[in-house]
């Protein structure tokens, strides 16, 4: 919790003190915004070993904040939670839970459409990524009888890696109402988040 709510604080913080800059210059088009959807949160295990196999949907949402220079380029940066799902038992564990959230910067590319009212993009970039998983599982079967929970494995992982992204949105004035999918790169499964949100610029 303190993790995820500093990462919103800074992604927060730094758009602010971009919008303050950018009161100076109408020609800077700064903008803060938030999403909400479907996050698909996958945890292998061990590295890229398929050890218990933990993929689940929950709802997710994001922060963002980005400044567009130019009509066909921009750079966003982000702090997107994909929840914390669990899940029952499968074929290696009782119950398992998992939680992952990540800050990633994006290079944002615009499609020239002959539409100013719509846009379409795609984002790629770097993005550091925690994940947090809890698994409980049977150690040993004795006459057919497990205990409960028998072991707890507990996993923490961060992880550098590329994040991209797509999406189309429509403008309304300095309103801008948004629909994305996007995934980020990890060690031990890989995060995905369908959105919806809204944007204001500066």
């Amino acid at each position: 919790m303190r993790s995820s709510l500093a990462m919103s604080a800074a992604v927060l913080a730094i758009g602010v003190g971009f919008a303050a800059g950018a009161r100076a210059d109408d020609g800077v088009n700064l903008y803060v915004g938030g999403s909400v959807g479907v996050a698909d949160v996958r945890s292998n295990g061990y590295a890229n070993v398929d050890y218990y196999g933990f993929d689940e949907r929950h709802a997710g949402w994001k922060l963002f904040t980005g400044i567009r220079p130019i009509s066909p380029l921009g750079l966003e940066l982000e702090y997107l939670n994909f929840g914390h799902p669990s899940s029952g038992a499968n074929y290696s564990y009782l119950s398992a839970d998992s939680e992952a959230q990540a800050v990633a910067l994006f290079a944002v590319g615009y499609l020239p459409i002959p539409l100013p009212f719509l846009d379409v993009f795609a984002k790629v970039g770097p993005s550091r990524l925690y994940q947090k998983t809890t698994v409980y599982y049977p150690t040993s079967c004795n006459g057919g009888s497990c205990p409960q929970y028998s072991g707890v494995l507990h996993q923490d992982i961060w992880t550098t890696s590329v994040a991209y992204s797509g999406g189309v949105q429509a403008k309304f004035g300095n309103l801008a109402v948004r629909a994305e999918y996007e995934r980020i790169g990890g060690n031990s499964g890989e995060p995905d988040l369908i959105s919806v949100g809204a944007s204001w610029t500066f």
